[in-house]
Protein backbone atom coordinates (compact mmCIF):
# COMPACT_ATOMS: atom_id res chain seq x y z
CA UNK A 1 0.00 0.00 0.00
CA UNK A 2 1.50 3.23 -0.84
CA UNK A 3 1.87 6.32 1.70
CA UNK A 4 -0.65 9.22 0.76
CA UNK A 5 1.62 11.54 1.47
CA UNK A 6 4.34 10.59 -0.78
CA UNK A 7 1.29 10.82 -3.22
CA UNK A 8 0.74 14.05 -2.13
CA UNK A 9 4.36 14.84 -2.59
CA UNK A 10 4.91 13.29 -5.83
CA UNK A 11 2.05 15.56 -7.31
CA UNK A 12 3.30 18.20 -5.47
CA UNK A 13 6.40 18.11 -7.45
CA UNK A 14 4.36 17.40 -10.85
CA UNK A 15 2.89 20.72 -10.12
CA UNK A 16 5.73 22.52 -9.26
CA UNK A 17 8.30 21.33 -11.86
CA UNK A 18 11.35 22.14 -9.34
CA UNK A 19 12.49 20.06 -5.85
CA UNK A 20 12.65 23.73 -4.31
CA UNK A 21 9.19 25.29 -5.37
CA UNK A 22 7.93 21.79 -4.52
CA UNK A 23 9.88 21.58 -1.14
CA UNK A 24 8.34 25.63 -0.41
CA UNK A 25 4.79 24.56 -1.25
CA UNK A 26 5.06 21.75 1.21
CA UNK A 27 7.48 23.16 3.41
CA UNK A 28 10.10 20.66 4.25
CA UNK A 29 13.73 20.41 2.87
CA UNK A 30 14.94 19.17 -0.77
CA UNK A 31 16.58 16.48 0.70
CA UNK A 32 13.65 15.40 2.85
CA UNK A 33 12.17 15.70 -0.75
CA UNK A 34 14.32 13.98 -2.79
CA UNK A 35 14.02 11.16 -0.20
CA UNK A 36 10.56 10.89 -0.40
CA UNK A 37 10.35 10.71 -3.95
CA UNK A 38 12.87 7.60 -4.28
CA UNK A 39 11.11 6.07 -1.81
CA UNK A 40 8.36 6.38 -3.96
CA UNK A 41 10.03 4.87 -6.46
CA UNK A 42 11.72 1.46 -4.04
CA UNK A 43 7.49 1.20 -2.81
CA UNK A 44 6.31 1.15 -6.90
CA UNK A 45 9.51 -0.53 -8.37
CA UNK A 46 9.26 2.09 -11.20
CA UNK A 47 11.64 4.44 -12.23
CA UNK A 48 9.33 8.03 -12.26
CA UNK A 49 12.30 10.19 -12.65
CA UNK A 50 14.88 10.97 -15.13
CA UNK A 51 18.06 12.24 -13.16
CA UNK A 52 20.62 14.54 -14.31
CA UNK A 53 23.36 16.24 -12.82
CA UNK A 54 21.31 19.29 -10.37
CA UNK A 55 18.15 18.35 -12.37
CA UNK A 56 14.81 16.17 -11.71
CA UNK A 57 12.10 15.11 -14.11
CA UNK A 58 9.35 13.09 -14.75
CA UNK A 59 9.58 10.34 -16.84
CA UNK A 60 7.17 8.94 -19.40
CA UNK A 61 5.43 6.78 -16.79
CA UNK A 62 5.93 9.45 -13.92
CA UNK A 63 4.08 11.76 -15.93
CA UNK A 64 1.37 9.36 -16.19
CA UNK A 65 1.97 7.87 -12.46
CA UNK A 66 1.48 11.69 -11.82
CA UNK A 67 -2.07 11.99 -13.45
CA UNK A 68 -3.01 8.96 -11.48
CA UNK A 69 -1.73 10.67 -8.08
CA UNK A 70 -3.93 13.44 -8.57
CA UNK A 71 -6.88 11.32 -9.24
CA UNK A 72 -6.27 9.11 -5.94
CA UNK A 73 -5.80 12.53 -4.12
CA UNK A 74 -9.35 13.77 -5.03
CA UNK A 75 -10.88 10.28 -4.34
CA UNK A 76 -9.28 10.81 -0.88
CA UNK A 77 -10.67 14.07 -0.08
CA UNK A 78 -13.91 12.82 -1.59
CA UNK A 79 -14.05 9.95 0.69
CA UNK A 80 -12.89 12.27 3.68
CA UNK A 81 -15.54 14.58 3.07
CA UNK A 82 -18.37 12.24 2.42
CA UNK A 83 -17.51 10.14 5.71
CA UNK A 84 -17.52 13.71 7.61
CA UNK A 85 -20.75 14.93 6.07
CA UNK A 86 -22.67 11.82 6.99
CA UNK A 87 -21.59 11.76 10.63
CA UNK A 88 -22.59 15.00 10.56
CA UNK A 89 -25.97 14.30 9.25
CA UNK A 90 -26.26 11.64 11.82
CA UNK A 91 -25.89 14.68 14.63
CA UNK A 92 -27.42 17.16 12.77
CA UNK A 93 -31.64 17.32 11.81
CA UNK A 94 -32.02 20.21 9.17
CA UNK A 95 -35.66 21.50 8.30
CA UNK A 96 -36.43 24.08 5.32
CA UNK A 97 -39.47 26.43 6.43
CA UNK A 98 -41.50 28.15 3.93
CA UNK A 99 -42.81 30.85 6.41
CA UNK A 100 -41.53 32.73 9.67
CA UNK A 101 -44.50 31.72 12.05
CA UNK A 102 -43.93 27.92 11.60
CA UNK A 103 -40.32 28.57 12.24
CA UNK A 104 -40.94 29.98 15.56
CA UNK A 105 -43.42 27.58 16.42
CA UNK A 106 -42.05 24.17 15.55
CA UNK A 107 -38.27 24.86 16.14
CA UNK A 108 -38.38 24.77 20.02
CA UNK A 109 -40.62 21.54 19.67
CA UNK A 110 -37.31 19.84 17.22
CA UNK A 111 -35.22 21.15 19.88
CA UNK A 112 -37.18 19.22 22.62
CA UNK A 113 -38.02 15.94 20.61
CA UNK A 114 -34.29 16.11 19.01
CA UNK A 115 -32.32 17.11 22.28
CA UNK A 116 -28.79 16.82 22.07
CA UNK A 117 -29.14 17.11 18.03
CA UNK A 118 -27.92 20.12 16.02
CA UNK A 119 -30.94 21.86 14.33
CA UNK A 120 -30.02 23.42 10.87
CA UNK A 121 -32.89 25.87 9.95
CA UNK A 122 -33.54 27.36 6.29
CA UNK A 123 -36.71 29.33 5.24
CA UNK A 124 -37.42 30.44 1.66
CA UNK A 125 -39.89 30.03 -0.56
CA UNK A 126 -40.47 26.01 -0.94
CA UNK A 127 -40.89 25.43 -4.79
CA UNK A 128 -37.69 23.54 -4.14
CA UNK A 129 -38.71 21.93 -0.53
CA UNK A 130 -39.86 18.73 -2.27
CA UNK A 131 -36.77 17.90 -4.44
CA UNK A 132 -34.27 18.83 -1.32
CA UNK A 133 -36.27 16.39 0.73
CA UNK A 134 -35.36 13.81 -1.89
CA UNK A 135 -31.98 14.51 -1.82
CA UNK A 136 -31.58 14.29 1.99
CA UNK A 137 -30.95 17.61 2.04
CA UNK A 138 -33.65 18.35 4.21
CA UNK A 139 -34.78 15.78 6.77
CA UNK A 140 -37.83 17.79 7.77
CA UNK A 141 -40.08 20.28 5.72
CA UNK A 142 -42.89 22.76 6.12
CA UNK A 143 -44.58 23.20 3.02
CA UNK A 144 -47.74 25.44 2.38
CA UNK A 145 -49.60 23.41 0.11
CA UNK A 146 -49.70 19.58 0.23
CA UNK A 147 -47.43 18.10 -2.88
CA UNK A 148 -49.37 14.56 -3.48
CA UNK A 149 -46.79 12.67 -3.86
CA UNK A 150 -46.34 9.07 -2.83
CA UNK A 151 -42.44 9.67 -1.98
CA UNK A 152 -43.49 12.34 0.72
CA UNK A 153 -45.72 11.79 3.34
CA UNK A 154 -47.39 14.88 5.26
CA UNK A 155 -49.30 16.40 8.34
CA UNK A 156 -51.14 19.37 8.15
CA UNK A 157 -49.56 21.28 11.13
CA UNK A 158 -51.54 24.16 11.39
CA UNK A 159 -52.94 27.67 8.82
CA UNK A 160 -51.96 31.24 9.18
CA UNK A 161 -54.59 33.74 7.50
CA UNK A 162 -53.07 37.54 6.62
CA UNK A 163 -54.24 41.00 7.56
CA UNK A 164 -52.94 44.83 6.68
CA UNK A 165 -51.96 46.63 9.17
CA UNK A 166 -52.90 50.56 9.04
CA UNK A 167 -53.47 54.10 10.58
CA UNK A 168 -57.11 54.69 11.87
CA UNK A 169 -57.17 57.35 9.50
CA UNK A 170 -56.39 55.14 6.20
CA UNK A 171 -59.62 54.87 4.00
CA UNK A 172 -59.50 51.42 3.83
CA UNK A 173 -60.33 51.02 7.23
CA UNK A 174 -63.53 51.58 7.08
CA UNK A 175 -64.16 48.41 5.36
CA UNK A 176 -64.23 45.32 7.15
CA UNK A 177 -61.81 43.33 4.73
CA UNK A 178 -60.20 43.80 2.05
CA UNK A 179 -58.44 42.83 -1.71
CA UNK A 180 -54.96 42.79 -2.10
CA UNK A 181 -55.64 45.00 -5.60
CA UNK A 182 -56.99 47.62 -2.48
CA UNK A 183 -53.11 48.16 -1.11
CA UNK A 184 -51.91 48.81 -5.10
CA UNK A 185 -49.86 52.02 -5.02
CA UNK A 186 -49.20 52.32 -1.12
CA UNK A 187 -45.67 52.23 0.30
CA UNK A 188 -45.56 49.17 2.74
CA UNK A 189 -43.13 47.77 5.00
CA UNK A 190 -42.11 44.43 4.39
CA UNK A 191 -39.27 41.97 6.00
CA UNK A 192 -37.02 40.75 3.41
CA UNK A 193 -36.64 36.76 4.78
CA UNK A 194 -40.64 35.85 4.77
CA UNK A 195 -40.64 32.50 2.49
CA UNK A 196 -43.12 32.09 0.12
CA UNK A 197 -45.19 34.82 1.41
CA UNK A 198 -42.21 37.10 -1.04
CA UNK A 199 -43.91 35.96 -3.90
CA UNK A 200 -47.89 36.27 -2.85
CA UNK A 201 -48.33 40.37 -3.48
CA UNK A 202 -46.70 41.08 -7.06
CA UNK A 203 -49.33 40.52 -10.12
CA UNK A 204 -51.96 42.39 -7.84
CA UNK A 205 -49.96 44.99 -6.40
CA UNK A 206 -47.75 46.16 -9.52
CA UNK A 207 -47.81 50.20 -8.36
CA UNK A 208 -47.22 49.16 -4.64
CA UNK A 209 -43.49 50.36 -3.01
CA UNK A 210 -42.36 47.55 -0.67
CA UNK A 211 -40.00 48.92 1.97
CA UNK A 212 -38.07 46.26 2.47
CA UNK A 213 -36.49 45.82 5.46
CA UNK A 214 -33.34 43.04 6.31
CA UNK A 215 -33.14 43.29 10.51
CA UNK A 216 -36.01 42.05 12.78
CA UNK A 217 -35.59 44.96 15.12
CA UNK A 218 -35.66 47.80 12.88
CA UNK A 219 -38.50 46.72 11.08
CA UNK A 220 -40.29 46.64 14.60
CA UNK A 221 -38.92 50.24 15.25
CA UNK A 222 -40.73 51.33 12.06
CA UNK A 223 -44.19 49.86 12.45
CA UNK A 224 -43.97 51.03 15.76
CA UNK A 225 -43.27 54.33 14.83
CA UNK A 226 -43.97 55.20 11.54
CA UNK A 227 -47.65 55.20 9.39
CA UNK A 228 -46.48 52.78 7.28
CA UNK A 229 -48.43 49.61 6.61
CA UNK A 230 -47.21 46.72 7.58
CA UNK A 231 -48.54 42.93 6.92
CA UNK A 232 -49.04 40.66 10.26
CA UNK A 233 -51.28 37.54 10.85
CA UNK A 234 -53.42 35.77 12.41
CA UNK A 235 -50.69 33.78 14.89
CA UNK A 236 -49.57 37.62 15.87
CA UNK A 237 -52.89 38.81 16.71
CA UNK A 238 -54.47 35.69 18.24
CA UNK A 239 -51.57 36.45 20.90
CA UNK A 240 -52.00 39.85 21.24
CA UNK A 241 -48.96 41.03 19.30
CA UNK A 242 -50.59 43.99 18.10
CA UNK A 243 -49.11 47.44 17.33
CA UNK A 244 -51.06 50.01 19.29
CA UNK A 245 -52.91 52.82 17.07
CA UNK A 246 -53.02 50.52 14.21
CA UNK A 247 -56.13 48.93 12.59
CA UNK A 248 -55.86 45.27 11.31
CA UNK A 249 -58.19 44.49 8.33
CA UNK A 250 -57.76 40.73 6.90
CA UNK A 251 -57.47 40.26 3.34
CA UNK A 252 -59.97 38.19 1.55
CA UNK A 253 -57.84 36.96 -1.52
CA UNK A 254 -57.17 33.20 -1.67
CA UNK A 255 -53.33 33.36 -1.34
CA UNK A 256 -53.23 35.45 1.80
CA UNK A 257 -54.78 32.32 3.95
CA UNK A 258 -53.01 29.26 4.05
CA UNK A 259 -52.62 25.68 5.50
CA UNK A 260 -48.86 24.41 6.42
CA UNK A 261 -47.68 20.98 5.92
CA UNK A 262 -45.34 18.81 7.78
CA UNK A 263 -43.42 16.37 5.96
CA UNK A 264 -40.77 14.46 5.24
CA UNK A 265 -39.62 11.11 2.75
CA UNK A 266 -42.33 8.00 3.02
CA UNK A 267 -39.43 5.94 3.37
CA UNK A 268 -38.32 8.36 6.81
CA UNK A 269 -41.78 8.29 8.70
CA UNK A 270 -41.27 5.68 11.19
CA UNK A 271 -37.79 7.96 11.83
CA UNK A 272 -39.51 11.19 12.96
CA UNK A 273 -42.88 9.78 14.48
CA UNK A 274 -42.37 11.22 17.48
CA UNK A 275 -42.32 14.49 16.08
CA UNK A 276 -45.19 13.86 13.66
CA UNK A 277 -47.38 12.93 16.95
CA UNK A 278 -46.70 16.16 18.65
CA UNK A 279 -48.09 18.31 15.86
CA UNK A 280 -51.92 18.64 14.54
CA UNK A 281 -53.74 20.68 12.74
CA UNK A 282 -53.56 23.77 14.85
CA UNK A 283 -49.99 23.66 16.33
CA UNK A 284 -49.95 26.88 14.14
CA UNK A 285 -52.54 28.88 14.53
Amino acid sequence: MIDIHLLEQFHAFAECGTLSAAAEKLHTSQPALTRAMKKLEEDLGVALFVRSKNQLKLSETGIHAAEYAKDVLNADRDFEAKVKAYDRSLKTISVGFCAPVPQTVLTPIINTVFDGMTVSADMSDDALFVDRLKSHEYHLAVLHEDPKDDEIFTKKCGHEDLFISLMPGDPLTFYPEIHLSDLDGKSILLLNRIGFWANFHGDKTPNTTYLLQVDQNSFHELTVNSGYPSFTSSYYLSRGMVVKGKVNIPIVDPECHTDYYLACLTSEKAKYKTFFDRVNETTIR
